[in-house]
């Protein structure tokens, strides 16, 4: 028997379901092909049958290709909507041979489908940017538009169906969206054809300006043809000078070859001699051609001067100057960039020449090391607000910013002094561990026990510096061997931070400064007495002889304590860190002051929407009762409150909430609360206590 006689069979059977339910035996019964017995379930079986099939042995086995074809076979959509709705038989199928099988489904269908979640997800395996597909390719706007009110999809993604509406919706759907993020946005405004995009940037320019969006960003995406019939109505478009100009040193260099531009002011002109990156359309600045050309375009301007020379440092001093609002930024890592303005650019130059200039010609590499170090660690307080709802990751680690704002963390206040110190020729290296960024002093000498010199490598990190040299004490991190450092990783418990490990960069780290070189080196700078006594000994004393005064007065004690810490440090209330260090670990830190628990950290005021950190200390003194005090700025004190009055006015962080299980400190049962913002060291009584 062959096919011929199997379809005449099939042609007088009134179950034709049952025939073909069994390729195999039609294959050994029938001079036929797999392919022979496809064809026939196209012709014969109606859709409702050929979705029977499935429960058949061999249908249940079917691979996706076979699968894929009766599903294909059935006109019924709603009959394949149950289909695809059939877990099993869906788990054969890849997501790409899925949306293939659905491509030529009825815009209602593909609209049914993209928005069951419970069908997409879990039984197609549908990933978000496949639904994306999927909705793109719906040839009605409407529902398209219906989809879009009701499924949820990244605003990138979202973008993606939008550019394919028409002008009016995009522009629609643009200017309704809050979400979509500002490339998306640039994305759909440089779908539209030439004129639609002209009389947008025209029409809607508050937008622009809201969703910081420059036009230049916009005409950058276009097309070289597109961008030239741009360039063709940009001379009639009522668009701010700056942004005409800013366009035209954007486009591609192609672009900016072929076009006639002869109407254009010559200072328009001279925007197509500007070289500009093709990622980003920043400016390649050239300091030596007319620092004029670059007027009007600040926002192209994002320039590293961190290796200029002197001439070129000046020259960018006159283009800051001209172009006040362009970028100065410096490269972390060799990847991500942090932007300082010019003003604090030119403002930490100051400071910076002010401190080199102050240098003894005479001073030794080691000494000049010495002064700069302490200079940054009076200048400098770490970032008090880390790890807050607040931290902004980005300011604290702009090397000009630092010095004006006087804030930095780790990997902000290496890179600055590495920047200083390379300006006297000493030669550095940025370390970082997995959670520290520190020094590595290279081809340095220092001298060692016996009086001679050593020449070498060693450690100095300025962050766990900035205490010490705040409040005159010896620097525990100052040119230290790996060794030292990492024994400085383990803290009183014996857990090692591991704030140091890195036995790839610093193996060869073997030189360090023992105590009484060390102490010679600050005493020959001015920085400890002739004896090598660090200043901070007078507060230690002067802290020690206010105890042993109110041994049986703890309040007097400690509005005392905190005079002595306005007098010695008056900028007190502004270095959160540090002075939260000292009080904790020094002036509060004492036998006599018995008190139950203490607790020194950082709050905010309520009524400050920048949650600026201020330092508070918290004491419980039994009897007496609980005090709250806050680090008051402008009076350059610390101010007692009623605990009503505090808790009105002042917050924790949620962060330092949860570091506690989310109780405040004196609603706690603890009673030792450890601070929560040691950061940028501690000063080590027992060296001082010793001389």
């Amino acid at each position: 028997m062959n096919f011929q006689d199997l379809r005449n069979l099939l042609e007088k059977s009134d179950d034709k379901l049952s025939i073909l339910s069994d390729p195999n035996l039609l294959l050994t019964n029938y001079n036929v092909t797999i392919v022979n017995v496809f064809e026939l379930i196209r012709d014969f079986l109606n859709d409702s049958e050929k979705l029977a099939l499935f429960k058949y042995p061999y249908f249940q086995n079917l691979g996706s290709v076979e699968s894929a074809l009766i599903f294909k076979f059935i006109s019924d959509e709603n009959i394949k909507f149950r289909l695809l709705k059939d877990e099993n038989i869906m788990s054969r199928f890849s997501s790409k041979e899925i949306l293939d099988m659905i491509q030529n489904l009825s815009d209602e269908s593909k609209a049914k489908i993209a928005t069951n979640t419970y069908l997409t997800l879990e039984i197609l395996h549908l990933k978000d940017y496949e639904i994306t597909e999927l909705v793109k390719n719906i040839s009605s706007e409407k529902v398209k538009l219906d989809i879009l009110e009701e499924i949820i999809l990244q605003p990138y993604l979202k973008a993606k169906i939008i550019v394919t509406l028409s002008p009016k919706e995009r522009i629609r759907m643009l200017l309704k969206e809050p979400l979509l993020l500002s490339n998306n946005q640039i994305d759909i405004i440089s779908s539209l054809d030439v004129n639609d995009l002209g009389d947008f940037l025209v029409n809607h320019k508050s937008f622009c300006v809201e969703n910081d969006i420059r036009p230049y960003e916009i005409i950058m995406k276009l097309s070289p043809e597109n961008q030239k019939d741009f360039v063709s109505i940009l001379h009639d478009l009522d668009l701010p000078f700056n942004e005409k100009k800013e366009i035209l040193a954007t486009l591609k260099p192609d672009v900016k070859k072929s076009i006639d531009i002869s109407n254009f002011p010559e200072n328009l002109q001279i925007a197509l001699q500007l070289e500009t990156r093709d990622f980003d359309g920043k400016i390649i600045l050239d300091l030596n051609r007319n620092l004029e050309d670059y007027r009007g375009l600040d926002n192209l301007l994002s320039v590293n001067p961190i290796e200029f020379t002197e001439k070129q440092k000046a020259r960018f001093l006159q283009l800051c100057d001209i172009c006040p609002d362009l970028q100065v930024i410096n490269i972390l890592n060799n990847v991500s960039y942090f932007a300082s303005s010019t003003s604090e650019y030119k403002e930490a130059e100051e400071w910076i020449s002010s401190l080199i200039n102050s240098l003894d010609p005479t001073y030794s590499q080691l000494q000049k090391l010495a002064v700069i170090d302490n200079a940054i660690g009076k200048k400098i307080s770490y970032t008090p607000d880390k790890d807050t709802e607040v931290f902004n990751p980005s300011d604290c680690r702009a090397l000009w910013k630092i010095i004006v704002s006087g804030y930095g963390i780790c990997n902000g206040i290496a890179p600055l002094e590495q920047y200083i110190l390379s300006k006297v020729g000493i030669e550095s290296e940025i370390v970082s561990s997995k959670k520290h960024a520190f020094l590595k002093i290279k081809n340095i000498e220092l001298p060692i026990e016996n009086g001679e010199f050593i020449k070498g490598s060693t450690i100095l990190d300025p962050t766990w510096n900035l205490t010490d040299h705040r409040f005159g004490a010896k620097p525990y991190n100052f040119c230290i061997s790996y060794e030292q450092a990492r024994k400085n990783d383990i803290d009183i418990n014996g857990n090692d931070h591991n704030s140091h490990k890195n036995d790839d960069s610093l193996k060869d780290v073997t030189l360090g400064l023992d105590e009484k070189n060390l102490r010679a080196l600050f005493a020959s700078v001015g920085l400890a007495d002739k004896d090598g006594i660090f200043p901070v000994i007078k507060l230690l004393e002067s802290s020690k002889s206010i105890n042993e005064a109110n041994i049986n007065n703890p309040e007097e004690n400690i509005r005392q304590q905190f005079s002595l810490l306005a007098e010695t440090c008056p900028e007190f209330a502004t270095c959160q860190n540090s002075t939260i260090s000292i009080l904790s670990e020094n002036l509060l830190n004492s036998s006599y002051l018995k008190f139950n628990k203490c607790v020194v950290n950082r709050v905010y005021d309520k009524d400050d929407d920048l949650k600026k950190p201020i330092v508070y200390v918290y004491i419980d003194l039994g009897k007496i009762g609980k005090k709250f005090y806050i680090a008051d700025k402008s009076q350059g004190k610390m101010v007692e409150y009623s605990q009503k009055d505090f808790e009105q006015q002042f917050e924790i962080y949620k962060s330092d909430l949860q570091l506690l299980g989310g109780n405040k400190p004196w609603e706690s049962s603890k009673e030792v609360i450890e601070n929560l913002s040691k950061s940028s060291g501690k000063i080590i009584v027992e060296g001082e206590k010793e001389r």
